[in-house]
């Protein structure tokens, strides 16, 4: 009996230790006071702004990404990851490339989950063999939760793309590539518009907050070639869960069928970026999950108008920028978290990087996150303020959860509790961000 309790005791002694070890109380300090607050305000006023200008040219491709065997699906953690049965339809990596005079800005999105930041560091060292730079691609995804997984080298990858497969993220790096490179081939003379429509019909709050808002706008790039053919980027905020996580096909959700809708009637060829999808979800309408696809994809396709669109100057700004962050944490009750190295041995750890791409009087910014719809609305009123047009699309090859409106942080909820990952004021640190941005480039 002494044994076992002598034997017990160093056991509750070494959990008390790695607890203490691995477990910090939430660090509560004013956005304002904290150290990378301060060299984020140091950064963005040192930061050198390059406007070139020049006639615009434009060409796109696309490249499948579907798997040729079975393998993980990536989207829900409920699915731990199970093999899809079936395609229903095809997932595709889309580029749509912008070039003038002196600069290209290349716009990537892949018909996944996210851009994975471990795919982007292995796609870093093909673009230098093509000559690109990094800080000219602006990625984002459809965020379709039935595509490929096998791509996520850390617990949370695994947990949401199942098994991890190097073969994966080597496959998705070269694809990415190609796509980028064949976009270039097929440079047109072209003019390029903004164009927004409002779409209160298909997006709901899915927070169930009394006081939740919704980010109603479509935001799209429009652009016409000289030679009569016709491309958008769309971009809006309703998640990609049509599909709910019993379907187990791969499927590029609504905005694949809304792309193949604008294919058929009205574009040659259309590119979809997730949105600011954080806390905003689809309106599922239908008998079954394709059913309400087909009946997503048609009431937002209702909502897009391009008669209304704007044409837009021919200045280009590219910029890809690394910011100062506070510490990662994994949240385990309201005051305590799972200690930085903790978080980041079961997490990962990418450096966070934020793209400015800004075409005329047009500002578009790809954040490394969910980005909140509810935050959304407020800064969309402020670029307008200062005379631009805001568009800000999630996953842009780096990620650090969700980012949402303070307000709901203490809540308990799904987003701003497990999946908030820098934590305490963090929705005000990146509407600040928002803000300089605007002023620095308006």
């Amino acid at each position: 009996m002494r044994k076992f309790l002598k034997i017990f005791g160093y056991f509750i002694l070494i959990l008390t230790a790695l607890a203490f070890a691995s477990i910090e109380k939430i660090d509560r300090t004013a956005i304002k006071q904290t150290e990378h607050f301060k060299q984020w305000k140091e950064l963005v006023k040192a930061l050198k702004i390059k406007e070139t200008t020049g006639d615009f040219s434009a060409g796109w491709a696309k490249v499948n990404l579907t798997p040729s065997v079975p393998g993980p699906m990536a989207g829900y953690g409920s699915r731990k990851g199970k093999d899809f049965e079936a395609v229903h339809d095809s997932v595709f990596v889309r580029v749509l490339a912008l070039k003038n005079s002196e600069d290209t800005v290349y716009f990537l999105s892949a018909d996944m989950l996210i851009i994975p930041p471990n795919v982007v560091e292995k796609l870093k060292p093909i673009l230098q063999q093509q000559k690109v730079s990094l800080r000219n691609i602006h990625f984002s995804a459809t965020h379709t939760h039935n595509s490929l997984g096998g791509w996520g080298n850390s617990l949370t990858g695994r947990l949401f793309a199942g098994a991890y497969d190097p073969k994966v993220e080597v496959e998705l790096a070269q694809k990415f590539a190609l796509a980028i490179q064949e976009s270039t081939q097929n440079l047109t003379p072209s003019k390029i518009y903004y164009n927004e429509g409002v779409d209160k019909e298909d997006i709901r709050n899915r927070l169930n907050v009394p006081d939740g808002t919704i980010d109603s706008e479509i935001r799209s790039i429009f652009v016409e070639r000289n030679d009569g053919s016709k491309a958008s980027l769309i971009t809006y905020g309703a998640h990609s869960t049509v599909l709910n996580s019993k379907t187990i096909q791969i499927s590029r959700d609504y905005p694949g069928v809304l792309l193949d809708s604008l294919e058929k009637e009205s574009l040659d060829f259309g590119i979809y970026f997730a949105g600011a999808v954080g806390s905003m979800g689809p309106i599922e309408k239908g008998h079954d999950d394709f059913d309400e696809v087909q009946n997503q994809a048609k009431g937002v396709l209702k909502h897009l108008d391009f008669t209304q669109k704007m044409e837009l100057q021919n200045t280009l700004v590219s910029e890809y920028i690394q910011l100062p962050m506070g510490h990662p944490s994994a949240r385990i009750s309201k005051d305590y978290a799972l200690r930085s190295w903790a978080f980041k041995y079961l997490f990962g750890d990418y450096p966070t990087y934020l793209k400015i791409t800004k075409i005329g009087k047009t500002l578009i910014l790809g954040m490394p996150c969910d980005f909140s719809g509810e935050l959304m609305i407020e800064l969309d009123a402020y670029a307008k303020a200062q005379g631009l047009d805001l568009i800000i699309s999630s996953f842009n090859g780096s990620y650090i959860g969700y980012v949402v409106d303070d307000r709901l942080y203490d809540l308990g909820l799904y987003e701003s509790s497990t999946m908030s990952w820098y934590g305490y004021q963090n929705g005000a640190y990146f509407s600040e961000i928002v803000k300089d941005l605007v002023d620095r480039v308006k």
